[in-house]
């Protein structure tokens, strides 16, 4: 148990923080001369859909885990950290071929519908149609385990990305000069994998 709160804390901070999950509210919040109120009410809306989409998505992982509850000890010590390794390396080649395969909308298309109504719909279901994936390989091994557990990695994912992404962006908004943002959008693939992997090796060696 302590392995998936360990890990499923770890990648839900990891992707509150990562610019493609916050900068672009900011950016488009300042386009539109939105208020610190409004940029934030749009911010939680949308990352409420995205975060709703991939516990949906988890709770389904997380029947695939039940089913394998019987073969949990190997589960936990084989195939959840071959999963995470897998993913590891996806995004580190993902960075190598320098693609940005993690980007949840472009902010300059969004900035298109110009009515407060229309962006905040566009956002939120381009957030929703993008789960994230990482924290999938959890709720599967949370879901061998026990549905408690499920809702404890569900519980964690939704809290910590939803107040890491309002912080991130009030922050944003009173100007973070301190933090090169774009340096974390150009090498959030790699920041992503490098996690991935040592969650991977953290699970080889300390079981679930």
């Amino acid at each position: 148990m302590d392995t998936i709160v360990i890990g499923s804390l770890t990648l839900s901070l990891l992707h509150a923080l990562i610019p493609s999950h916050w900068l672009p509210f900011v950016t488009i919040g300042q386009t539109e001369r939105w208020s610190l109120r409004q940029t934030l009410t749009v911010t939680a809306i949308a990352g409420l859909a995205h975060t709703v989409s991939t516990t949906l998505l988890g709770v389904l992982v997380s029947l695939a885990g039940w089913q394998l509850a019987e073969n949990y000890h190997d589960l936990s010590e084989r195939a959840i950290p071959l999963l995470l390794l897998a993913l590891g390396l996806w995004y580190l080649m993902q960075h190598l071929r320098h693609r940005h395969v993690h980007d949840h909308f472009d902010a300059g298309a969004a900035r298109k519908a110009r009515s407060f109504s229309a962006l905040l719909l566009s956002l939120g279901l381009a957030m929703f149609l993008s789960p994230c994936l990482e924290i999938e390989t959890y709720f599967l091994s949370a879901g061998a385990k026990s549905w408690s557990a499920v809702l404890l990695v569900a519980l964690i994912y939704n809290v910590i990305t939803l107040s890491g992404m309002l912080l991130m962006v009030t922050l944003g908004r009173r100007g973070l000069q301190r933090v090169n943002p774009h340096w974390f959008e150009h090498n959030e693939n790699l920041i992503t994998g490098l996690t991935l992997v040592g969650l991977a090796v953290f699970n080889f060696f300390i079981e679930f």
